[in-house]
């Protein structure tokens, strides 16, 4: 069995030794490669890259690409990927020695197509954080010696209702990533839209424990930018629908829920035209009151709220 660690950077140098060092040291027996892709980062991470990829257990490869980010990136990672398992892993996080070998553990163990960890670890990436990191991971091992796996039978719901991974939290089998159509290169964002493919195929594995740690702040982290986030949320919905129209049937409603909500609070408490503001109260109140039926074109709609005054990609 072979794993392919696929890490999408841009302008991550700080971060790549830590992020290294977590995939240098992944426990189990297992054969694997590491594909980098370099998003044009403007900084020094491709040549850390080149400097520390020796300490690395399998096949390296680096591809340096014009900035197109990360959606691109990752489907680019993904094409020269020729693993079994997937495991995407973000540019300024560092697994766990164990997040491999439990989350492949509570995959194949079940049958499942993918599988998660939860509870990521944030830490203060500062001059200490090299000689502090062996003391972190040894207090978090401690935490989990006593864990057991969970199961999502249907995970779908739940993630509609919740969009909380990042590709580094969890692992799928190559077939399970090929279904989903990989990430959509009109949403910058890559990460909800593969998370709802995978929970569409099938049960989930949860490790109820951490297996990442991530810096506390950092102004390149693409959750930094909540009108981009909310809006790549409501447009992976739109393209999740267009992917799997069977599903709209029984999910639409709880996706319109989910959309219109966004849009119409992040209206109310940002600087948004009156009209903006009138048009996703609207469709906030229209789609609970059953006036508003869900559709592709009405999730995309309720993305103008997060457009107008707002950096976008």
């Amino acid at each position: 069995m072979k794993v392919s660690y696929i890490v999408t950077v841009y302008n991550k140098a700080l971060y790549l030794p830590l992020v290294v060092q977590g995939l240098a040291t992944q426990e189990g027996d297992f054969e694997r490669e590491f594909i980098f892709v370099d998003d044009g980062s403007t900084d020094d991470s491709a040549k850390v890259l080149r400097q520390v990829k020796e300490t690395l257990p399998g096949r390296v490869e680096i591809i340096e690409q014009l900035n197109s980010g990360p959606a691109v990136a990752s489907n680019k990672g993904f094409e020269a990927s020729t693993g079994e398992l997937i495991k995407f892993v973000d540019g300024d996080d560092m697994l766990l020695p164990w997040a491999t070998k439990v989350l492949t553990d509570t995959m194949l163990a079940a049958g499942h197509i993918y599988a998660f960890g939860i509870n990521p670890i944030p830490v203060d990436y500062d001059n200490t954080v090299a000689q502090n990191i062996g003391r972190i991971i040894t207090r978090i091992r401690s935490d989990i010696d006593d864990l057991d796996p969970l199961v999502w039978d249907q995970p779908l719901d739940y993630v509609i209702r919740r969009a909380h991974n990042n590709p580094t939290s969890w692992i799928a089998t190559r077939d399970a990533v090929i279904k989903t159509g990989g990430c959509a290169n009109h949403i910058f964002i890559q990460d909800y839209i593969l998370e709802l493919c995978l929970a569409a195929q099938g049960s989930a594995g949860i490790w109820p424990g951490p297996i990442f740690v991530y810096p506390r702040t950092d102004p390149n982290r693409n959750t930094a930018n909540k009108a981009q986030v909310l809006h790549d949320l409501n447009m992976a919905l739109a393209e999740f629908f267009r992917r799997r129209p069977d599903r709209l049937r029984e999910y639409g409603l709880l996706a319109a829920k989910r959309a219109t909500g966004r849009a119409w609070k992040f209206a109310k408490r940002n600087k948004v035209s009156r009209d903006l503001r009138f048009n996703s109260f609207a469709q906030y109140l229209g789609v609970r009151a059953g006036l508003i039926r869900p559709s592709i074109e009405l999730l995309e709609s309720t993305t103008r709220s997060f457009r107008k005054g707002f950096d976008i990609r």
